[in-house]
């Protein structure tokens, strides 16, 4: 595998379950560490449906994809709200504070 190549569905349930393993492959993980962290979410996800299935709960055939889209949908919300990654957001909330600190409150009508 080059380094440029992208992990598809296929690559990320062989290393999810160990079918791909070896140096080679840990070593291709360090170089791309959005993929290392998809593989680590699969594998996750992977040992909390057979925790189920070992506990005798009758779990939904999909249940592991749909863990894994609510990790996708929860990281990207993440990535949305990390304030330290961007300059903008900085701005932005400069921007609202003055906006906000115009704006009357409750006492400040009172007190007129």
């Amino acid at each position: 595998m080059t380094t440029n190549e992208r992990l598809s569905e296929a690559m990320l349930s062989d290393l999810a379950d160990g079918t791909l393993s070896g140096p080679e492959w840990d070593a291709w993980l360090v170089a791309h560490p959005a993929d290392a962290a998809e593989v680590a979410a699969a594998r996750q996800a992977r040992l909390f449906v057979q925790q189920l299935r070992d506990l005798s709960v009758d779990v939904p055939a999909d249940l592991e994809a749909r863990v894994l889209s609510r990790v996708h949908r929860a990281t990207a919300l993440r990535e949305l709200f990390n304030l330290n990654l961007s300059g903008s957001a900085r701005v932005l909330l400069e921007l609202l504070t003055i906006f906000f600190s115009f704006v009357p409150t409750a006492s400040d009508q009172r007190q007129a």
